[in-house]
């Protein structure tokens, strides 16, 4: 079980616990009344805060309850934006937009840092018993982690491309939609609501309109090492059960 305690500084906090395999969520909704600029609500068993303010994206923070390990997830994007990642012992680290993260020890927090808001939230959970020498590293699951359409595409598109080139516009689309079990979208609404938040999220600006998304996608999760092998392992394999060779 995952326990959640957040604020935004002096104005709101809230505390909420999470059940394995649902999530607490801060998110951007520019629908609120300038009175009630953040609202905390709770939708079909996750926890949501939303907050009235450009600079947040949508989301900004995930943090997913499993079995084992919480798994967060940055998706706020640069914008001038903040995000620390710091344990209870002192110890901090910056996770890069678009990354998700195993939170390993219990009273971590995460904060997020924007002008004119600031947001913490503390994730605590019962450590799991110690793993039998040699018996090897926990490894996330897909459902943890495939929340997210910018992490999901990626992941994909990765798992599908050969060494020395990338795989085709049509076939990630396909690839996309059966995992999603969606129809296949148009190449402008696959462009413009998939791909291109994807590379968004990750700081990735193309120098041209025209220029093929796959490519800059791929490489910067290649130059980045964001998927660990056995991430990719688990993402092929899911997609030859669908039905696409890798």
């Amino acid at each position: 079980m995952l326990r959640i305690a957040w604020s935004d500084g002096d104005r709101r906090s809230g505390a909420s616990t999470i059940a394995a395999s649902k999530r607490f969520v801060l998110a951007r909704r520019m629908s609120l009344p300038e009175q009630v600029p953040v609202a905390a609500e709770e939708i079909d068993g996750s926890s949501y805060v939303f907050v009235r303010l450009p600079y947040v994206s949508d989301p900004a923070l995930v943090i997913t309850a499993t079995a084992g390990q919480p798994v967060a997830h940055r998706g706020q994007r640069a914008n001038g934006a903040i995000v620390e990642l710091t344990t209870p012992s002192g110890e901090t680290t910056t996770p890069s937009p678009g990354q998700s993260f195993s939170l390993t020890v219990s009273g971590s927090r995460l904060e997020l840092r924007v002008p004119e808001f600031t947001f913490s939230v503390v994730a605590e959970f019962d450590p799991r018993a110690a793993r039998p020498a040699g018996s090897g590293t926990e490894q996330l699951g897909l459902a943890a982690l495939a929340h997210d359409d910018s992490w999901l595409v990626a992941a994909i598109a990765v798992a599908l491309s050969p060494d020395n080139g990338v795989v085709a516009h049509s076939d990630l689309k396909r690839a996309f939609a059966a995992w999603r079990g969606i129809g296949v979208h148009s190449d402008g609404v696959f462009d413009r609501n998939i791909l291109r938040p994807a590379l968004e999220s990750r700081s990735v600006e193309l120098p041209g309109p025209r220029l093929n998304k796959i490519v800059y996608l791929v490489e910067r999760c290649r130059r980045a090492a964001e998927f660990p092998p056995h991430v990719l392992q688990d993402v092929s394999e899911r997609l030859r059960v669908l039905g696409f060779g890798v």
